[in-house]
C-alpha cells in the first residue's frame, strides 16, 4: 500500500543537505519562469492578431521564450543535482564550484575553469 508521502511532488520537499535557501530560490525562479511561459502562450488578444504583428515582434517573442526555456532547463538540472547530492560540484570535472558563483547563480553547473574551456570552444 502506498503512503501519502509518495504522492507528493519532489519539488515540494527540499533535499536534506542543501534544503533551505537554495532549494527555495530555485523553486521560486522555476515557478516564475513557468508563469511567464504560460503568459506567452496565452491566446493573443484581438487587438494584437498574429497577422498584424511584425516579424520583429514575433522574432523577439520567440527569442524570449527560448531564453526562458533554456533557463528552466538549467534550473531543473540544478534541482536534480540537489536531489542527487551533487549540487555544487562541477558537472564536467567534479570539483567544487565556488560559493560566490553559486550565490550569484544557484543553477551554475560548471566551475570557472570548465566554464572558460566551454566558452573558448564556441
Amino acid at each position: 500500500m502506498m503512503s501519502a508521502n509518495l504522492n507528493s511532488s519532489v519539488f515540494e520537499r527540499p533535499p536534506h543537505k542543501h534544503g533551505g535557501a537554495v532549494w527555495h530560490k530555485l523553486n521560486s525562479e522555476r515557478a516564475n519562469i513557468c508563469e511567464e511561459l504560460l503568459k506567452e502562450t496565452a491566446p493573443v488578444g484581438e487587438s494584437l492578431a498574429l497577422d498584424s504583428m511584425s516579424n520583429d515582434v514575433i522574432s523577439t517573442a520567440n527569442w524570449h521564450r527560448e531564453l526562458l526555456q533554456l533557463r528552466l532547463r538549467k534550473v531543473d538540472e540544478a534541482l536534480d543535482r540537489l536531489m542527487s547530492g551533487s549540487y555544487g560540484e562541477c558537472s564536467r570535472c567534479g570539483k567544487w564550484i565556488e560559493d560566490t558563483k553559486l550565490e550569484f547563480d544557484p543553477a551554475m553547473a560548471f566551475c570557472l575553469t570548465c566554464w572558460d574551456r566551454i566558452q573558448t570552444k564556441h
